[in-house]
């Protein structure tokens, strides 16, 4: 069917365009010689997932909960890293029923407590496969670089875990708008990283794994040789708040848009379309980039200052705009907005081509 027939607002997919994205960071990561780990994150799509890892180069799927790795799990993805602390007991009883499900479950730690717990729900014969998370200096998750080898120490002297590598993933640099100060403050950190993993890679050799970074300071990031793999995630998709900041969409294109309608146009410079903060993740400084006539406006702006349902869309009174006029917006923040919806609409230029389900929206457990 043609996209002017589906319900509004949907969120759709530019298959060429995605297909563009997934081969250009392919080839990038490769370029460098190192392997892509993608987050699921993003899309909580398994679909995506596994059109990723078909890409190739992967050396697995990301994912920010043990909620959302459970239902890659059951969509049949093997590789998974959990790249946030599971803590709780009744959550790590279910890491270790995850732990024997699929064969390559990872994830980060970084505190004694949850290392003495996960330790119970391994063995030798199947050990619980961890990363120390360090922390980058944001006060988040993860411990202080100084600490990483004495924390490692501490994983090896229970045999039924395995310490697989480090990770560090600097999420407050990501947006930074000049890509100069992005790359330098990246750089400075994913070196102390290195360090810590060298540092931990010589007393224990099974660490082979330094991951982390995200899209906004990977060309920066694998330029560290201790690198083995990137977390990237928006690339995918994209959204207007990377697209805002220099060198963050680089090579990436808008594959990610949503379908709106125009439901009111009774003053001359502004309309209402049917998409407010229930449909479009609010990210202050990084608004929706309107697309009308396949190109992007910028003297068409859209605000959510009309709510919850609606939008505002603002433009010169030149500009004529009609109830029910069908409007694409690129979404501020593609990962929060996802998670508002339950299926990607695929299209190929003007024609729904598939329907994949968000399987993954509401994991936040």
């Amino acid at each position: 069917m043609h996209k002017s027939q589906l319900d509004t607002p949907s969120l759709i997919l530019d298959l060429d365009l995605f297909e563009q994205n997934l081969t250009a960071m392919r080839d990038f990561a490769a370029g460098y010689g190192k392997k892509l780990r993608p987050h699921a994150k993003t899309h909580k799509c398994p679909e995506i997932a596994r059109r990723q890892l078909a890409c190739g180069n992967c050396a697995g799927i990301c994912a920010a909960k043990l909620s959302e790795a459970e239902a890659l799990a059951d969509a049949g993805i093997q590789d998974i890293l959990i790249t946030s602390p599971v803590t709780a007991p009744w959550k790590i009883t279910r890491i270790g029923e995850l732990n024997n499900r699929i064969s390559g479950l990872q994830l980060t730690v970084d505190n004694q407590q949850q290392i003495e717990l996960l330790a119970v729900q391994g063995s030798k014969e199947n050990p619980v496969h961890v990363v120390i998370d360090v922390d980058p200096e944001m006060g988040r998750t993860g411990v202080a670089f100084a600490d990483a080898l004495e924390f490692g120490r501490f994983i090896a002297k229970f045999p039924s875990l395995k310490l697989d590598g480090v990770q560090c993933y600097a999420g407050h640099l990501q947006h930074i708008v000049s890509y100069a100060e992005r790359a330098e403050e990246s750089t400075r950190l994913m070196k102390l990283g290195a360090a810590a993993f060298r540092a931990i890679a010589k007393e224990i050799p099974e660490c082979r794994i330094f991951t982390g970074t995200g899209t906004g300071t990977s060309p920066a990031d694998v330029l560290i040789p201790e690198v083995t793999d990137i977390q990237v995630g928006s690339y995918c998709m994209m959204d207007a708040e990377y697209l805002a900041v220099e060198h963050g969409g680089r090579n990436f294109a808008p594959a990610l848009r949503m379908l709106t309608s125009v439901i009111s146009a009774n003053h001359p410079g502004h309309a209402t379309i049917d998409a407010g903060t229930k449909a479009i993740y609010v990210t202050p400084g990084a608004p929706a980039q309107v697309i009308s006539g396949g190109k992007v406006r910028p003297d068409i702006a859209y605000s959510w200052d009309f709510g919850d349902e609606h939008g505002h869309l603002t433009f010169p009174e030149s500009i004529t705009m009609r109830p029910g006029d069908r409007i694409e917006l690129i979404v501020s923040h593609c990962d929060p907005t996802v998670n508002l919806f339950d299926e990607l609409w695929i299209v190929c230029g003007d024609e729904v081509i598939d329907r994949w389900d968000i399987t993954l929206r509401g994991c936040c457990r």
